[in-house]
Formats: structure tokens, C-alpha cells, sequence
């Protein structure tokens, strides 16, 4: 060849390194080598576009496969491009998987990892020998590249199944990720015998007896003896008297062996003794026992005409009298508490109960004694026996003879039968109106403080401030009702003319009051004058003044 040949053709070659060096960012992965070079850039890449990922799952079809089937953490990250996790170009040593192994969120997989798997490597889990998916398994062996795909998430793909799928494939039944014993999630009803009673609390290798002589490499097998009836595993203490004769279920229960079952399969109803409500759930040998009452000559017939045969009288003989130590009067053998005794019945007592007392909870009455039994009859059935006298003695004399009800009422504490009228000071006007505790203030009796009833003043003043500053004032005293009554403050029944030394007559009977009786200032505050004040008409009528 002659060198005009060789210069264009080595030019051609060096231009077109340049410019793949001018378009490629850096070398492929090993795994995408063969996709080197300016012809092949579109089998991956996509004219004026970013990579969307399509040719990508184009040749990764295991991962097509999984997204397809709506599985696996490539379904749940479906719309994120691939260049998110996956990154080329970076030299033919780099790992085309760029995440962080210790922030990686392993749920999003669909396996969630909890217990003693949170605390593994990923590649204690994510190695060949536990790769189940067959196509994922060929191609990492044709490949030889590394893998987080084409794991089971059964247990038994990646542990030895230790009791030889004898109980079935879903360890997660018995066992938790926190730990392989002991299997707190196995749920014994579910199985063929269903523990109950004292069965409850028996160590699994008193019935399981294979589990205590098995080598330790050996599978874990649960056999066990015939369970139909008892005898297999219980010895029975009846000898010859029951064996063979009848199931032990027939009398005993699992509950436990001395809760023998005839209080159940013994129908008691034949005896002259129901059983019923609490009666029906105690032990026979509560009452068959030795210290019974019981008939004499018949060892299992016990006294029971009366409650007190087998039961102690709680109220110590308070009711002997008046129900004849019937117990059933107030109680049932479905409970001693609640009594059966209603207010209906407690209206035939000394005391009938009417108003708030129906709504009193019978401790606060019916208190207890100093042996801590509630005491029922009570001894003094009177106000005083449970109230505390808020008066304070006020009332002491006029409360012989009677009761609180003089004023009172069981309906309600507020007197509504107490008559004013009786007293010195009849309510009138706006008094009728007014509150009790207006005029009945808070004073010291005794050692307490309480309303004052009793030797109440009946001037207005104690009640009312004075504001004509004494003007009225006789001896110290000021005669209110002389000008004001009950009716109403500012309706006055003061006479002008035959009350005052100035009768009003003419022009004077049309002034209003104010024109002549003005307010001043004192050391008291401000207040109208009335008295003294001067006659003359040059007082009003003065030269110039307003009041011409």
C-alpha cells in the first residue's frame, strides 16, 4: 500500500477515536462491556431522550418478570428510572448498584425484616446456595455476577426444617423471627387435643417423653400416646372399683383430678337440694364435708332448711325477729351482695324512705359497726342520727316536740314549708323576693360559722346603707318605712305637706323634687340634701338664678 493510501486511512482512525472519547463518559462495567463502543450506544440509549428504562428490562428480563407479577421490591420502585439505583460508566471495575447496604429499606422488598433478621448480613440471606428462582440461578451461574434476586420467602428455603414437615410449612405458626424457642406463637387448640385445665401448665416433655431422649441433630418430632381417654398417660387411683367400666371423663374433669364432675353429671336436682346460682359452682366437699350439720344416719344428706345450716347470719340476729332469719326475704344464692330488699320493702320499716333519701346509697346510712359489719337497724331514726345540724342549736327549743320537717323536706333541703309570717318580720314587697341568705348572713356560733337565724335586726339599716347621711336620724336612729316601703325604693310615700314645714302648694306641686333638693358633697360622698335646708324664696329665687 502506498503512503498516499496509509495517511487518510490513519486520519479516519484517529478522528473516530476522538470522537467516541468526545461522546462516551467513561468505560462500562465489565457486565456491559460488550455494549462498548459509538455503534451500540442506542441499545441502551434513546435519541434525545433520557433512559427510560424500557431497554433496560428489554435484556433484564428476570426483573421484567418480577414487576409483571406485581412482586418484589422492583415493583413497589417501578416508577423510578433504573439510573436511579443503577450507574455506567463509571470504569470497568465500578458496581453498577449504588445504594447504602445500612439505610436500605428491606420492607419495600415485601420482606420485612424483624427479630434476629434485622441483625444478619445481606449476604448471609442473598447467596447462591439459597437462590430458589431457577432462571435467576442459571443466570448467576452464567454470569458469574453477584445477586439480590430469586429468594423464597419461606422459612424452609433457608433453614433445615427440624421436624421433617411433620407439622407443616408455616414455621411462623409455632415460631418468631425474635427467637427459635421458645415457639410463643403455637396455639395447642389448634391441634387435636386441646389443652385445658391443669393440662394448661404441663411442661410439653411430661406428654412429648421422644422430645427427652432425642439426640440433639436428630429431627424434633412431636409423637405422643393415644389420647382418646386418659389412662395412657394417667394412673388410675379407683383400682379395679372404675376400670374398664367407664371414661374417666365420665366423673373427672381436666380442670383437675380431685374437681370430680359430680356436681355436673350428678343430677342434685333429684335431692330435697336445687342447685342453684353460686350453690351449682361450689365444691362438693364445701358442704359434704366432715364438721356438716348434716341428718343423722345419712352421711350425705345434709341439714339445709335454713341458711344458717352452712352459712354464718352476718347480721347477728338483727333480722330473727322481724323476718324470722329468712334469708331469702333479702338475698338469692346468686349473691349475697346486691340485696334483693327494695325501697317498697323499706316503706314498711320505721323509717319509709321519700324523696332524696330513695336516691341515697344505703352505706351512707346503714354505716358500718367496729367490727366492720354494716349495722341495719338503726336506733335513732331522727334528722339529727345522720344530718349535722347546720344551725348550730338556733333551734334547739323550738325543735322540741318536732323534727326538721317543721322547715324542711325530704324532697328538698331549701325550706319550703317555713311561714315567715310567724316571725317579727312579715315579708312584704320585694322582702318576699329576696333571698334567705341575703339577710341571713354567715356569723359565729359555737366553734362554727354558719347563717345567722336567730336574733336577725329587723331595722333596715342592718341590711340597707343609709345614704341620707343621718339627715333623718332621731335619737341616732333613721325611721325608714316614715318615707319608703317594702314596694319599692323609689317609690316614696313621704306627704310633703303634712311631713315637712314647707307644704307644697301652687307652682311649688309641679317642681320636680330635684330642683330643690340638690346634691352636695361631704366628708360621707355625695348625697342629696333634704334637711336642713332654708324656706326663703331668695334661696331658690335668688337674682338671676335658673330657678325663676
Amino acid at each position: 500500500m502506498r503512503m498516499k493510501e496509509i495517511v487518510p486511512l490513519l486520519i479516519c482512525l484517529m478522528l473516530r477515536g476522538n470522537i467516541y472519547a468526545q461522546f462516551s463518559p467513561g468505560e462500562l462495567s465489565r457486565v456491559h462491556m460488550q455494549l462498548e463502543g459509538i455503534k451500540t450506544c442506542l441499545q441502551c440509549h434513546e435519541t434525545g431522550k433520557e433512559i427510560s428504562g424500557q431497554k433496560c428490562l428489554a435484556c433484564h428480563q428476570e426483573i421484567k418478570s418480577a414487576i409483571d407479577a406485581k412482586r418484589g421490591y422492583h415493583f413497589r420502585v417501578a416508577a423510578q428510572q433504573c439510573v436511579a439505583c443503577h450507574k455506567e460508566h463509571l470504569g470497568r471495575d465500578a458496581k453498577t448498584i449504588q445504594f447504602d447496604k445500612n439505610t436500605f429499606d428491606h420492607a419495600q422488598t415485601g420482606f420485612n425484616r424483624t427479630g434476629k433478621h434485622a441483625t444478619i448480613r445481606c449476604e448471609d440471606c442473598h447467596s447462591i446456595k439459597n437462590i430458589k428462582d431457577p432462571h435467576i440461578l442459571a443466570l448467576v451461574k452464567e454470569t458469574g455476577r453477584e445477586t439480590y434476586l430469586g429468594l423464597s420467602q419461606s422459612c424452609s428455603d433457608c433453614h433445615t426444617d427440624r421436624h421433617n414437615a411433620t407439622v407443616g410449612k408455616e414455621c411462623q405458626g409455632c415460631h418468631t423471627t425474635t427467637a427459635w424457642r421458645p415457639a410463643t406463637s403455637f396455639d395447642h387448640s389448634k391441634t387435636e387435643f386441646t389443652l385445658r385445665g391443669t393440662h394448661t401448665k404441663v411442661a410439653c416433655i411430661k406428654c412429648h417423653t421422644d422430645l427427652e431422649a432425642r439426640e440433639k441433630e436428630k429431627p424434633i418430632l412431636f409423637s405422643t400416646k393415644p389420647f382418646s381417654d386418659c389412662a395412657p398417660c394417667h394412673r388410675s387411683s379407683h383400682s379395679v372399683e372404675f376400670a374398664g367400666k367407664q371414661a374417666c371423663s365420665s366423673c373427672h374433669s381436666e380442670e383437675g383430678w380431685t374437681s370430680a364432675r359430680a356436681s355436673t353429671k350428678f343430677n342434685h336436682d333429684l335431692t330435697p337440694f336445687r342447685l342453684i346460682g353460686k350453690h351449682a359452682t361450689v365444691q362438693c366437699e364445701k358442704c359434704h364435708k366432715s364438721t356438716a350439720i348434716s341428718i343423722p344416719g345419712q352421711r350425705l344428706k345434709l341439714a339445709h332448711n335454713t341458711c344458717r345450716d352452712c352459712h354464718t347470719d352476718y347480721h347477728k340476729g338483727e333480722f330473727a325477729a322481724r323476718f324470722e332469719s329468712k334469708c331469702e326475704t333479702c338475698h338469692t344464692p346468686f349473691g349475697f351482695r346486691p340485696a334483693t330488699y327494695t325501697i317498697a320493702a323499706h316503706s314498711t320499716a320505721r323509717f319509709p324512705l321519700t324523696g332524696a333519701h330513695v336516691a341515697t346509697p344505703c352505706e351512707k346510712c346503714h354505716v358500718s359497726g367496729n367490727d366492720g359489719r354494716k349495722i341495719f337497724r338503726v336506733a335513732n331514726i331522727q334528722c339529727d342520727g345522720c344530718h349535722r345540724d347546720v344551725h348550730n342549736g338556733q333551734f334547739a327549743f323550738e325543735m322540741k316536740g318536732q323534727s326538721c320537717a317543721a322547715c324542711h323536706s325530704t324532697e328538698d333541703w331549701f325550706p319550703n314549708k317555713f311561714d315567715h309570717s310567724k316571725t317579727d318580720f312579715v315579708l312584704v314587697g320585694k322582702h318576699a323576693k329576696t333571698k334567705c341568705a341575703s339577710c341571713h348572713k354567715p356569723v359565729r356560733i359555737g366553734n362554727a360559722e354558719v347563717a345567722q337565724f336567730k336574733n336577725t335586726s329587723s331595722k333596715c339599716e342592718s341590711c340597707h346603707k343609709e345614704v341620707h347621711t343621718k339627715q333623718f336620724a332621731k335619737s341616732g336612729e333613721t325611721d325608714c318605712a316614715s318615707c319608703h316601703e317594702p314596694s319599692g325604693w323609689k317609690s316614696p310615700v313621704f306627704d310633703h305637706n303634712t311631713q315637712s314645714s314647707f307644704a307644697l302648694t301652687g307652682a311649688h306641686s309641679r317642681v320636680d323634687c330635684r330642683q330643690c333638693h340638690q346634691e352636695e358633697q361631704s366628708s360621707f360622698g355625695r348625697f342629696v340634701r333634704y334637711k336642713p335646708l332654708s324656706t326663703k324664696c331668695e334661696s331658690c329665687h335668688a337674682q338671676g338664678s335658673i330657678r325663676q
